[in-house]
């Protein structure tokens, strides 16, 4: 078991979500076998074409996911809110409302890279705004943040639709002892790999470990290895001396061997569209 913001008129509904989150927590190794590798996180408008590209170049893509085995507890489901706009939409704008929606509900939303979305959902639509609710919210919270900001004017804003949608995220610590742990994370920074394979990760150097977290899209388990070395690299051990666990050993994750392919009709009719004046 193991772990790297679509849309049509009005807001999509869905389950399935590269932002990182805070948290130091002693996890669990997981150290499996290297198996094909899967896409890193990249920008909003590189998305797309990444997944056809890979595609094209024979990436066993199974499912539309990456080969994911460090699943369990690493793997969780998330709610996202993808929106579909205008070239000329006021992103800013677009975020500034959903925050103020969502702040009123007691609720912050932080932001994600819209390769959560499934590869079949990227290829029809790849959302300049994305956000993520927290780990605890349904999509029905989604629903109801997404209604009060269609209270407002949002089509002047270039929204063309906005979509509920569930996902999966990968949720892991990667963890190494080591006599400096400052210094080695200063060297992966350097180094580059680490952020290449993450894009945002956090970290934590302290009391002889140093520990990096990433809560975002899936990885897959050569991706995972690629930063087990990276990491190993700068510490001068070898990789399997860097432990893969959960970021968390609370709450329910998933087994990605049982989890079912996307269902494409997921984004049948699940739009919400923005009120107009």
């Amino acid at each position: 078991m193991k772990r790297t913001l679509l849309i049509a008129p009005a807001v999509l509904l869905a389950f399935s979500l590269a932002g990182c989150t805070g948290g130091v927590q002693a996890s669990p190794a997981a150290n499996p076998a290297p198996t094909p590798p899967a896409s890193s996180p990249a920008t909003t408008a590189d998305a797309a074409e990444r997944v056809l590209a890979q595609a094209e170049e024979g990436q066993d893509l199974g499912n539309g996911r990456p080969t994911v085995s460090y699943d369990g507890l690493m793997v969780r489901r998330r709610v996202v809110v993808a929106v579909h706009t205008a070239l000329d939409a006021d992103i800013a704008g677009i975020r500034k409302r959903l925050d103020t929606a969502a702040a009123a509900r007691g609720t912050a939303l932080s932001a994600i890279s819209p390769d959560v979305l499934e590869p079949a959902v990227l290829q029809q639509m790849v959302p300049e705004v994305i956000v993520a609710l927290p780990s605890t919210a349904t999509p029905d919270d989604g629903r109801i943040i997404v209604r009060a900001v269609t209270e407002e004017d949002t089509g002047k804003l270039g929204v063309k639709n906005f979509y509920v949608l569930p996902v999966l995220v990968h949720d892991l610590r990667f963890s190494v002892a080591t006599a400096n742990p400052a210094a080695v994370s200063a060297a992966v920074d350097r180094e580059g790999i680490v952020s290449d394979a993450l894009g945002n990760y956090s970290t934590v150097a302290r009391g002889g470990q140093l520990s990096i977290s990433y809560t975002g899209p899936l990885l897959g388990d050569e991706t995972i290895e690629s930063v087990r070395e990276g990491i190993s690299r700068q510490a001068h051990i070898p990789a399997a001396e860097v432990s893969v666990g959960p970021r968390s050993v609370s709450g329910t994750g998933v087994d990605m061997a049982a989890e079912p392919p996307w269902d494409a009709e997921q984004l049948e009719g699940q739009a919400i569209h923005p009120h107009t004046e």
